[in-house]
């Protein structure tokens, strides 16, 4: 059964692998003559999508090993979750990558918008996630705070939960029904915002941590 449950999830996680490379090969008329060592914005696209899914493909198999390389007792309580983030890693890295080939291609949609929906879509997926993480050394949000108590780490993955998810909606609704790029600096507001989302858990763990001091202290 272990043995058929990896076979399925490994499938599905080399089908995410291999999709923007069997895409390009099919698109491969459309696009310029892949020519690696030249830098160039014909190569732009072959660039990115070597770039995002070779770092894709080389934390997957981190991810792969790591579970065989730590405590079995420090770590398989989060095995389940590990492989969905993994796997949700894999989908949202080959749809990019896929979104960036069909722009190059010139398929007439409004690429851009696709890709920060999917970005939010992805924050949803992590916010549903984030409070089935166990306490643990390995994945997760990691710091002091939430390393020190295993309340602070629960209560801080299902605030976490809830700031990924509603942002990510808000974020992906936003991008369904306005203009995602209305000023040249738009982006550096968005990754604001991603950071901002990002940062509020780690400030939620610092204050239940000073919370539970002043309590210890009394």
């Amino acid at each position: 059964m272990k043995n058929a449950k990896f076979i399925k999830r490994e499938a599905i996680n080399w089908i995410f692998i291999l999709l923007p490379f069997i895409y390009i090969f099919f698109m491969y008329d459309n696009l310029p003559r892949f020519a690696p060592f030249q830098l160039n914005s014909g190569q732009t696209v072959y660039q990115v999508v070597l770039f995002v899914m070779g770092v894709s493909i080389f934390w997957h198999i981190v991810f792969l090993v790591k579970p065989s390389i730590v405590t079995r007792t420090a770590f398989h309580d989060n095995l389940k979750s590990f492989h969905r983030i993994n796997t949700l890693m894999l989908g949202f890295t080959s749809l990019l990558s896929l979104t960036f080939v069909s722009q190059s291609i010139g398929i007439p949609f409004n690429w851009t918008k696709i890709a920060f929906i999917l970005g939010m879509i992805f924050m949803v997926a992590i916010g549903n996630l984030y409070p089935t993480i166990r306490y643990n050394f390995f994945i997760g949000i990691k710091n002091s705070w939430t390393l020190s108590n295993e309340l602070i780490w629960k209560k801080t993955h299902s605030f976490a939960g809830k700031v990924f998810f509603w942002g990510g909606l808000l974020g992906a609704l936003y991008g369904i029904l306005f203009n995602v790029n209305p000023v040249p600096y738009t982006p550096v507001i968005y990754v604001g915002y991603v950071f901002a989302l990002g940062f509020a858990p780690k400030i939620y763990s610092y204050l239940l941590y000073r919370q539970l001091q002043s309590q210890l202290q009394n």
